[in-house]
């Protein structure tokens, strides 16, 4: 840290040096100036747990929404979205809305009417819960090899779960004092300076070194060409990378290739895990639940198998409509498991057709939309609005274990206003005048002027 200038609550930091543990940028070849809150983080044990529980409910109600949505654009191909990342991300920008572009996000996002700041309060416990899941797995893991000296030590980097969050800010700007005190207490984060009106090349570049840096590279160039461009005013990025062994590993010899049928009737031959073992499971009236559970018990993979009778759309209708949910199942049974081994990474995608679909549309109406609450006085006199929400994923599936990564990027721009035609008044002819107090309406003057030029007696 080179320099600091206090501003109230707000400190602008010159920040150097390498990705920390809140996922802060590495800096290249100059520094990079950070709009950062001096409120400090707020500990998951001092949120409560009505907030936490509330976060939860919202994020899965918002799964299902967004997961239908994109199906319209999908339906026909491998499909990944990461409805946290996403929530993540729409939630920080959600913290500048006003008026109704707020009221929209919020039912969009499934927030309560009255959910306030225990929103943010509820996703700073989930995310901080999460970010606890991966240490916690490796340190069983390593105890369990201490005590009984069997199989293959246990690697801290086999065991990685991290949420991370950075937003980008044009550097002429002056982010709001209660934005930023929500993005650091909440969000671990303040507002990287970057100069999105000349270099926003530049500015793509590092804020996609960044999402690289924070999933292992393997979520790279979130914001492809052209997704920025000099009307860009803020980037609020989140970065998910999760990374752990099964519970129980797939044996390596048992893998075998077989025959997996595409939805179009056609087959191809690809390599299949097994394994016979005792899961959570259940057979419901649509489909073949199985959870597989990650090491430590934590996490799990849930696959569901619709019948041969149902097809995939059928079940995932189900799942828009609540019919089933995607939890654990509560029955056990021994099963004989054979499961593809995938590697798949999602394309950048646009979610914003999917959010307007949801209700989310002012935010993304240059000229109504209203985030008052990022800067309330743009330098430029622009209206800043959403111009995209992309995301891109990834999942792979192998004996050892499962890795996964995703990011989102809430792309926000300004609209030069168009001053409206403005009214003639040419105060050319004989006028009233008063001076009025405005809190009371006490009239302290009242008069007219026929000849400006009567200076009167003196």
């Amino acid at each position: 840290m080179t320099s600091r200038l206090l501003l109230g609550s707000v400190a602008l930091i010159t920040a150097v040096g390498c990705s920390g543990s809140d996922g802060a940028p590495n800096a290249s070849n100059s520094d990079i100036a950070i709009a950062r809150s001096k409120v400090a983080r707020v500990p998951a044990t001092s949120v409560p747990s009505a907030d936490f529980d509330a976060a939860v409910a919202a994020n899965n109600a918002f799964a299902f929404d967004l997961y239908t949505q994109a199906l319209a654009q999908s339906a026909d191909k491998n499909l990944l979205t990461s409805p946290i990342s996403a929530e993540l991300a729409l939630t920080m920008t959600y913290a500048g809305a006003k008026g109704t572009t707020k009221s929209e996000m919020a039912s969009a996002l499934h927030f309560a009417a009255d959910a306030s700041d225990s929103i943010f309060a509820g996703q700073n416990a989930l995310s901080q819960a999460l970010n606890d899941r991966a240490s916690l797995a490796n340190g069983t893991a390593l105890q369990a090899y201490r005590e009984h000296h069997e199989g293959v030590q246990p690697e801290p980097d086999d065991y990685q779960l991290q949420v991370v969050n950075s937003v980008w800010g044009e550097k002429t700007y002056t982010w709001e004092t209660p934005f930023l005190d929500t993005l650091s207490a909440n969000y671990g984060t303040g507002v990287y300076q970057q100069d999105f009106v000349h270099e926003f090349e530049p500015a793509r570049g590092t804020i996609n070194g960044w999402v690289s840096t924070n999933t292992r590279d393997k979520i790279n160039d979130l914001l492809p060409a052209g997704a920025l461009d000099e009307h860009t005013r803020m980037v609020l990025v989140n970065a998910i990378h999760l990374k752990l062994p099964w519970a129980k590993e797939f044996r390596k010899e048992s893998t075998a290739d077989a025959t997996f049928t595409r939805g179009d009737g056609s087959s191809l031959e690809t390599s299949f895990m097994h394994d016979s073992s005792t899961y959570s499971y259940v057979d419901g009236p649509l489909a073949q639940v199985v959870s597989l559970p990650l090491s430590n018990g934590q996490l799990s993979v849930l696959i569901a198998l619709p019948h041969p009778d149902v097809s995939l759309a059928k079940y995932e209708v189900s799942l828009a409509t609540g019919a089933a949910q995607l939890t654990r199942p509560k029955g056990s049974a021994e099963v004989e498991l054979a499961l593809p081994k995938v590697a798949f990474t999602s394309p950048s995608v646009s979610l914003a057709t999917a959010l307007k679909a949801m209700g989310m549309e002012q935010a993304f109406d240059p000229d109504a939309a209203d985030f008052s609450g990022l800067c309330a006085h743009p330098p430029d006199g622009r209206n800043l609005y959403v111009a995209d929400v992309l995301q891109k994923a990834m999942i792979a599936m192998q004996e050892t274990g499962v890795e996964a990564a995703a990011a989102t990027a809430v792309v926000v721009a300004g609209k030069l206003s168009i001053a409206p035609t403005p009214v003639p008044m040419l105060v050319n002819r004989p006028y009233v005048i008063a001076i009025v107090d405005e809190p009371t309406g006490a009239i302290l003057m009242l008069g007219h002027i026929q000849d400006p030029s009567d200076a009167g007696q003196p």
